[in-house]
């Protein structure tokens, strides 16, 4: 008896080690299918397991891993099935193939019977929308919006209501009949100071919902035309919201450096410094693995130096007669900085530009440095005599003593910098020659207010 007794409770033990997760479906109408468990992310959807229904609609999604907590799908195929939250790893669903959400029945899972509950109450109210006009589909809509701001207000702090409230726009105040700058000006602030108030980010759960990915990208995307430091401000604001060493914490973090890793609007990639160096690299405790901030550590050492406003670092070249002409030695109101490689054919081409346009660069004050970044001395030579730059200052590292990749970011051709007269940084990327002038005129005017 008593190993008969050893022996179920070694095969119990056995089946919790073993089976971190278990759903039990029983689908009537349904045989020999697969079914998939996914989860939302971003604009995706992720599987997290498979199923097979048997000859009686038995299936048992089952694994040796906890499931991550979130909105799921169960799918066939193609064909979204019904929606599930899952909050628990262990319990039992029947529904049948006549209607698979209506019908559906959960044991073992508060969180899944509550958002089950709201679906068919939601779905009653949404039938109704058959055969009505459009004032009353309008009244309709109105219903079932008020019905889930209710259901929210009713089952607050579950994740449920989480999940629901995400869906509900925010309430941004209209604009009177004749608004003026500072009534749009105030709504643009409400609108951006209350983007997140229905996104409940201190519940990682959420990640994996179809609330966060489009939400966040379309927040960076307006927030990118901000300053850098007020961008900073918005990003510790949103990522203190986030819990500490959670997925969704290293996601929003994430979305931050990614967009200002290499930002379309210039200056912007301070944003991405902060962020990394206070995230990530002096953050590792957060759940960063070494690998990645490793790599961030890198992305920053080459960043730091050629961000805009800071003094670029100097470069020990020597010119078509092997004297020395480093970069600090340029006397000029402008520089424009020019590294490249001579067999690189967007570095030729931009070259025939600068040429073209050089007269109107000229009469700014400015002069191009045109420093090769490659080691073929041969090659630089017969590019500056085939693309004729005798009126640049054509320099080659004849010593090897300048670091083209880590003080000056180079890893791509050509890699151009607009420098003022004490060498800071005005431009650090690729322009056109008309959008140089503009900074130049901008920054004319500005010396002039400061001079006043």
């Amino acid at each position: 008896m008593k190993n008969i007794i050893a022996l179920i409770t070694l095969l119990f033990i056995t089946q919790t080690t073993f089976s971190q997760h278990r759903i039990e479906l029983k689908i009537k109408g349904l045989r020999d299918s697969t079914l998939y468990l996914v989860h939302h992310y971003e604009d995706t959807f992720l599987s997290q397991d498979t199923a097979k229904v048997d000859a009686s609609g038995l299936a048992v999604f089952q694994g040796k891993k906890k499931l991550p907590l979130g909105f799921y799908v169960v799918a066939m195929g193609r064909s979204r099935i019904f929606d599930l939250v899952i909050n628990d790893q262990n319990f039992s669903i029947e529904t049948d193939t006549a209607d698979y959400s209506n019908h559906l029945k959960i044991k073992g899972s508060v969180e899944a019977s509550l958002f089950q509950d709201f679906v068919v109450q939601a779905n009653a109210k949404a039938q109704k929308l058959r055969g009505a006009n459009a004032t009353q589909k309008q009244a309709i809509y109105a219903e079932i919006e008020q019905f889930q701001k209710d259901y929210v207000q009713k089952n607050g702090g579950t994740f449920t209501s989480n999940i629901l409230r995400a869906g509900v726009d925010i309430d941004v105040p209209p604009l009177p009949v004749k608004p003026t700058l500072q009534d749009t000006i105030a709504q643009s602030n409400y609108y951006f100071k209350h983007y997140w108030d229905n996104v409940n980010l201190g519940d990682d759960r959420m990640l994996r919902t179809p609330f966060i990915g489009k939400r966040m990208d379309t927040y960076l995307q307006n927030i990118s035309y901000f300053e850098p430091d007020t961008i900073n401000q918005i990003a510790n604001a949103i990522i203190g919201k986030t819990p500490f060493k959670s997925d969704l914490r290293k996601y929003v973090v994430g979305k931050f450096a990614q967009k200002f890793i290499a930002p379309e609007i210039m200056g912007r990639e301070g944003v991405y410094i902060y962020v990394a160096e206070k995230y990530i690299i002096n953050e590792p405790e957060s759940g960063w693995d070494t690998s990645s901030i490793r790599r961030n550590k890198d992305y920053v050492m080459k960043m730091k130096p050629v961000l805009i406003g800071s003094k670029i670092s100097n470069m020990d070249m020597t010119d078509t007669l092997d004297i020395y002409t480093p970069l600090f030695g340029v006397k000029a109101n402008y520089t424009l900085l020019m590294i490249y490689d001579p067999e690189c054919h967007h570095c030729q081409e931009t070259t025939k530009k600068l040429l073209d346009e050089f007269p109107k660069l000229e009469a700014k004050g400015v002069k191009i440095y045109m420093a090769c970044g490659t080691r073929d001395k041969k090659k630089w030579l017969n590019f500056v005599r085939d693309f004729k730059t005798q009126k640049f200052i054509n320099v080659f590292d004849s010593y090897t003593m300048t670091d083209f990749a880590n003080k000056f970011n180079t890893t791509v051709y050509p890699n151009i910098f607009l420098l003022d007269k004490d060498k800071k940084i005005l431009a650090n990327k690729k322009l056109d020659v008309e959008q140089y002038l503009k900074m130049i005129s901008q920054e004319e005017d500005k010396n002039k207010k400061v001079k006043k």
